[in-house]
């Protein structure tokens, strides 16, 4: 099974919680992925698969680029 295929494979209310946290650390405002994986104490990876979900679905934005990593934010309504 390859890493990637564990993200798929998880259960929907880990997801729920770990998008959760992402979303309640970027409250505080736009924040690259390097202070929001500090924040949320999510590996990179599993971090960035997520990040990548909530920009898919419209949840966060990118707000631009600090130290050569995307910074993002919650998306305005």
């Amino acid at each position: 099974m390859t890493e990637f295929t564990t993200y798929f494979d998880q259960n929907y209310a880990d997801v729920t919680r770990q998008r959760k946290s992402i979303l309640d650390s970027l409250k505080e405002g736009p924040a690259s992925v390097s202070v929001i994986g500090e924040k949320t104490e999510m590996d990179k990876k599993m971090l960035m698969w997520n990040l990548l979900g909530l920009l898919r679905w419209g949840d966060v934005e990118i707000a631009g680029e600090e130290h050569h990593e995307l910074v993002f934010k919650l998306r305005e309504v």
